[in-house]
């Protein structure tokens, strides 16, 4: 099974390669950060670069999450494996096999390619090549001349948007895609795939997430947990955390200014527990 692991943005591979170096190969099947190419223009044509798909996250596929928890709390503060409380205690989730079926299916060797798209003189989309071709229902906004779509997908507890690379007749030929055109036009396919996800399903199993509160506790901090403002900024005054923020490695805590309580969003690396120092 599929499982997260999250850090801070910017560590992500260095961290895989930690587990892939140090970490007992029994435990895990694999351990990758999943990544996109991402496409820029220069000049009309475009070019690709390699992108982190989710910042912050790589993916470990292992039947022991329990033991992958224990050898991360050796690597650093900032590190966890996702989760979730329940009154026998921390419960690891994996990904849901929607989940794992849809990263299946846009990912080869953990790695989103671009997709090419052709369109007819109406405008609509008569050949779809690559990643996006089962999601065209999904896209939200289009770009062509940035060479980009965005996806609406339900992950992790929350509604997200997934960028596509695309790729169009004038840009440089790619041998998989060439040869992908030729396939379709030999065996005479609809170039256009009828979408076979039931997007209301796992919108749902993404709702109930969000209400089991998974991943609650982030980096060892949890809603309710006293803190100190490690800057100086605030003193030695306890600031209580009113809600985590994973995907923007931050936290929001009550402070009292002028005698009432104000939200104030922190980052992690700012703040430690009360009594640590």
């Amino acid at each position: 099974m599929w499982y997260v692991i999250q850090t801070l943005s910017g560590k992500e591979h260095e961290l895989c390669l930690w587990i892939n170096t140090y970490v007992d190969k029994s435990l895990y099947e694999r351990c990758f950060v999943p990544l996109y190419e991402d496409v820029w223009r220069k000049e009309g044509i475009g070019h690709i670069s390699i992108k982190k798909l989710f910042p912050g996250y790589l993916f470990v596929e292992t039947d022991k999450p329990e033991q992958i928890h224990e050898a991360l709390k050796e690597k650093a503060q900032f590190t966890m494996l996702l989760s979730m409380e329940d009154k026998g205690g921390k419960i690891f989730v994996p990904l849901h096999s929607m989940e794992e079926e849809f990263f299946d299916s846009i990912l080869s060797d953990g790695l989103m390619k671009v997709s090419y798209i052709h369109r007819d003189r109406s405008g609509k989309f008569d050949i779809v090549i690559g990643p996006l071709q089962s999601y065209i229902d999904r896209i939200v906004r289009i770009d062509l001349p940035h060479r980009r779509a965005i996806v609406d997908i339900p992950f992790l507890g929350e509604d997200r948007k997934l960028k596509f690379g695309l790729w169009l007749d004038n840009d440089p030929k790619q041998d998989w895609i060439e040869q992908e055109k030729k396939n379709r036009t030999q065996n005479k396919e609809d170039n256009v795939p009828t979408n076979h996800w039931d997007w209301k399903a796992w919108k749902k199993i993404n709702d109930d997430r969000r209400k089991t509160e998974i991943a609650d506790d982030i980096y060892g901090y949890k809603v309710g947990d006293d803190v100190i403002n490690t800057t100086g900024i605030y003193g030695d005054i306890p600031l209580k955390i009113a809600e985590i923020r994973p995907d923007k490695n931050s936290v929001i805590v009550n402070v009292m200014l002028f005698g009432s309580s104000t939200k104030v969003e922190m980052r992690v690396e700012d703040i430690m527990l009360q009594g640590n120092n």
